[in-house]
């Protein structure tokens, strides 16, 4: 084969990946936090959260309308690539970039970081019949302290 046409077949099967990613993302959907199915403690979230996330070509974009522990509201926004570097949160006090990598079609890994500081990585993982998300995070809350969370969300 070409060194031209292994080029354009590379690009050609790059694009229909982001293309099918972002067609058949089981991470896109409105996921509302099963506090029941959670272990919730140090992670700074409370029994309320609600997530409504877009996959827009490699790219996942997501709103987050949740309650902290002292039940006070705690809305933010996030934009990132799913390439591992960093991308954009706006309106978390704790957060200023989170990245995420795939580790399999319902699989990503996550960090979250402040000021170049990592406050949390994560594991997040999509069921196979697609109707429920698992958060399994560790990270350092404000003070700190450091902490083992469980969210497990519902696909609404």
């Amino acid at each position: 084969m070409s060194t031209q046409r292994f080029r354009i077949t590379a690009v050609a099967v790059g694009i229909l990946s982001v293309a099918l990613f972002a067609a058949d993302s089981p991470f896109a959907g409105t996921w509302k936090l099963n506090a029941g199915k959670s272990k919730l403690e140090g992670s700074n979230v409370g029994q309320s959260a609600t997530v409504q996330i877009e996959v827009d070509g490699n790219t996942m974009k997501a709103t987050v309308q949740a309650t902290d522990t002292q039940g006070q509201p705690l809305n933010f926004s996030y934009q990132a690539a799913v390439d591992g570097k960093p991308g954009t949160v706006t309106g978390n006090p704790t957060l200023d970039s989170v990245s995420f990598r795939r580790v399999n079609d319902r699989t990503l890994t996550a960090e979250g970081k402040k000021e170049g500081k990592v406050v949390f990585s994560d594991r997040r993982t999509v069921s196979k019949d697609g109707k429920s998300m698992t958060i399994t995070r560790d990270g350092t809350d404000p003070n700190g302290n450091k902490f083992h969370a469980i969210l497990a969300f519902d696909k609404q």
